[in-house]
């Protein structure tokens, strides 16, 4: 995280090469990406940027822990350049739990960035139907146990569409298997899950 502490002294500057005005630069971004075979997570196909350590997982503390917006979307523009589009209708992020206190969705910041390399829209169409406790406080055994219906549609948004579902870590793919089954039932169909790393299986 040195990196990024001395990042602070100029926040709008690349931490890798230091232009001015940007988070961090997609370029610079695009060499540490080193995806691993695609898997099915959930019944859908799944891509990552990488496995969940060295920088790629510093990146995604930064992301999470600083609300580091920008950051995010130079992330998801990087993601939306090694991975061809899809054909799909939305990209829609797994939902921001309802008890965090982080205030906005990292998720979506990175949706929103592979949204503009993809050209396709990013909403967020999904929101936790029951109080739970955050995935970082819960362990393994109680992720893969989180019941069928954790995850909902909100609104219509997946309704009848082919959709990208977005986070940025898979540790055990609990919640993304959630949220696929959330948009299943909300009357729309998964075609891909997109995260910035997976954490490696042992």
């Amino acid at each position: 995280m040195k990196r990024f502490a001395a990042h602070l002294l100029w926040p709008s500057s690349c931490p890798f090469c230091g232009a001015l005005g940007e988070a961090a630069c997609v370029k610079c971004l695009l060499p540490l990406l080193k995806p691993p075979l695609p898997a099915d997570l959930g019944g859908a196909p799944h891509e990552a940027g990488g496995l969940h350590e060295g920088l790629l997982r510093e990146l995604v503390l930064e992301l999470k822990y600083s609300r580091n917006r920008p950051l995010g979307i130079a992330m998801g523009r990087a993601l939306g350049r090694i991975f061809p589009a899809p054909e799909c209708d939305i990209i829609i992020p797994v939902p921001l739990h309802r008890e965090s206190d982080r205030g906005y969705n990292q998720s979506m910041a990175l949706a929103k960035g592979i949204s503009m390399e993809w050209k396709i829209p990013a909403a967020e169409g999904l929101r936790w139907s029951r109080a739970r406790a955050a995935q970082t406080s819960l362990h393994e055994k109680e992720r893969k146990e989180m019941p069928a219906d954790a995850i909902e549609g909100r609104g219509n948004l997946a309704e009848g569409r082919r959709v990208v579902l977005m986070d940025d870590v898979s540790t055990t793919g609990a919640t993304l298997a959630a949220a696929i089954r959330g948009i299943k039932r909300a009357g729309g169909r998964t075609v891909l899950s997109v995260t910035w790393t997976i954490v490696p299986r042992t």
